[in-house]
């Protein structure tokens, strides 16, 4: 089974402010304990602010599919695309290919000692699956670049 997703656009313009830490959270290394008046936060951030730039342009799209899983994209997550972005190599695109949207890694390739660009690799990170060669002749849209990957992570 190909890496398939379902679109959905955010209908509310509700803000949504949450309370942040004031403290680092680390991932690593080690330090002093925090002191316990953290356990008090007075910050807030507006989620929707932080995750969506333009309302328009920007979709949810639920991925269904493990082809993305080498980079922590699971079937199931719930990706935040914009469209109207211009791709860099590397970022994680929704496409338009062959009637179906997909998600994958964006690698372009440029003709040599050029900008023009000669064909993309839309690749797979999962090595079950093969990645998608786009020419000229192929039907394909790109359709927005991810921007977030809303992962859960207790089930």
């Amino acid at each position: 089974m190909k890496s398939k997703i379902k679109l959905f656009k955010l209908e509310s313009d509700e803000n949504i402010a949450i309370s942040v830490l004031p403290a680092k959270v680390k991932a690593g290394g080690y330090g002093s304990f925090e002191s316990p008046a953290l356990d008090f936060p007075e910050d807030t951030i507006d989620l929707l602010k932080l995750l969506i730039k333009d309302k328009e342009t920007t979709f949810f799209a639920k991925v269904t599919g493990d082809s993305l899983i080498g980079i922590g994209v699971y079937n199931e997550d719930i990706l935040i695309v914009q469209k109207g972005l211009f791709p860099r190599e590397n970022d994680i695109v929704v496409v338009f290919y062959q009637g179906e949207f997909y998600v994958k890694r964006y690698k372009p390739k440029y003709k040599e000692n050029s900008l023009r660009l000669e064909k993309i690799k839309l690749k797979s990170e999962n090595p079950n699956y093969s990645d998608m060669d786009i020419s000229e002749d192929t039907d394909f849209e790109l359709w927005g670049v991810s921007t977030w990957n809303l992962h859960k992570l207790r089930k």
